[in-house]
């Protein structure tokens, strides 16, 4: 269950978790809170995967819970995977008051969540069965502000699919590099720095430009910040985009500069593509990005630093076509969507082993243990 079906990093998991775990151990369904946006719902559908709108009005419709409580009883279910803030606080306590036997929630960003979402997570968080972690930072924050228990805690890293994001190897028109950065425009990614840090670059690369792929909220004031910098005509704002990989195909830099993460999608798709890196170190980014390696890391909030980084790589493309080939290996190595998968399978094969006292063998299917 996730708040909505948009394109955003949680929703790609559980659409790649919903049709990648095998059918004869699980039947899986897909749940929003808000079912309004239907962007993934397509990609679910064709996997054969049922979908259901809880129809959640405003964050304060309570007739979600009665409408949640409905489809946990009538499809009875005994594995309930959250994914966000509010489907996982309501996730728990319905799933809990209906007796839902195995209850897992997932924690995907750290530091970032105000007061008293802190509060409503650390006070549900006991009603969980199990919390997975998308990166160990995260894990470690998790365990401390919500007072996790390790045998409750497992890290279990995003994944990208290595088939649909691969290297092009373009090379750039002289003084013509194209930089991008495909985050929501949110203030959580902070494109204001990566627009005075771009204005920098632009002086001494007078035909760079900045492509910048998505929507969100910020999306006005950012706008606006282009034309006071007086870059209005080399940024250009593409909205969003079913899929992003012809839009990494034209970049030859992706840049992030995210004030929190917890293990970025969008990191990985480029470098899935090939691209080199420079990234701020917040989160789970610096298990993502090795500094020196496949990309550059930099302070969050720091303009100059993120300018530098960048102009570091453009200047030196021997090095940008290295940290291009190492970031695609590590993610061969490291986030694949198999090895995705097959920890999320093996964590549900336990918890349904311990929980439940079932355990599955391929030629007869679940039995007691």
């Amino acid at each position: 269950m996730v708040t909505n079906f948009d394109r955003g990093g949680a929703e790609k998991i559980l659409t790649r978790c919903a049709i990648g775990l095998p059918r004869d151990k699980y039947a899986v369904r897909a749940a929003a809170l808000q079912g309004r946006s239907q962007a993934m719902t397509g990609d679910l559908a064709r996997g054969g995967i049922p979908v259901h709108d809880l129809g959640m009005a405003w964050k304060g419709d309570l007739r979600v819970l009665l409408r949640l409580a409905r489809l946990l009883r009538g499809g009875r279910i005994q594995i309930l995977f959250t994914f966000m803030f509010h489907p996982t606080v309501l996730g728990r306590l319905v799933g809990w008051l209906c007796g839902v036997p195995v209850r897992i929630s997932s924690e995907r960003v750290m530091a970032w969540e105000g007061r008293m979402r802190r509060f409503a997570n650390r006070w549900t968080v006991r009603l969980a069965t199990h919390v997975v972690a998308v990166s160990d930072r995260v894990a470690a924050y998790a365990a401390q502000e919500f007072r996790i228990p390790p045998d409750r805690l497992s890290t279990i890293y995003n994944s990208v699919d290595l088939n649909h994001f691969r290297p092009v190897g373009r090379a750039w028109a002289g003084e013509a590099p194209v930089i991008g950065s495909t985050a929501r425009l949110h203030v959580k990614n902070d494109h204001a720095t990566l627009l005075r840090a771009f204005a920098r670059v632009n002086a001494r690369w007078p035909g760079a430009r900045l492509l910048l792929v998505g929507r969100g909220p910020e999306e006005a004031e950012l706008r606006a910040l282009a034309t006071a910098l007086g870059i209005a005509a080399h940024v250009q704002f593409t909205g969003e985009r079913a899929d992003v990989a012809p839009s990494l195909q034209q970049m030859d830099l992706y840049v992030q500069a995210s004030v929190a993460e917890g293990m970025p999608n969008s990191v990985l798709e480029a470098m899935a593509a090939g691209l080199p890196v420079v990234a701020t170190s917040v989160g789970g980014t610096p298990e993502v990005v090795v500094d020196g390696e496949t990309g550059l890391l930099v302070p969050p909030r720091d303009p100059v630093a993120l300018a530098d980084a960048m102009q570091k790589l453009l200047e030196d493309r021997t090095m940008t076509d290295a940290f291009g080939r190492a970031g695609r290996a590590r993610v061969e190595t490291h986030f694949g969507e198999g090895l995705m998968l097959r920890q999320v399978e093996s964590l549900l094969d336990r918890l349904v082993e311990c929980r439940l006292g079932l355990t599955f063998q391929p030629a007869v299917g679940w039995v007691r243990c």
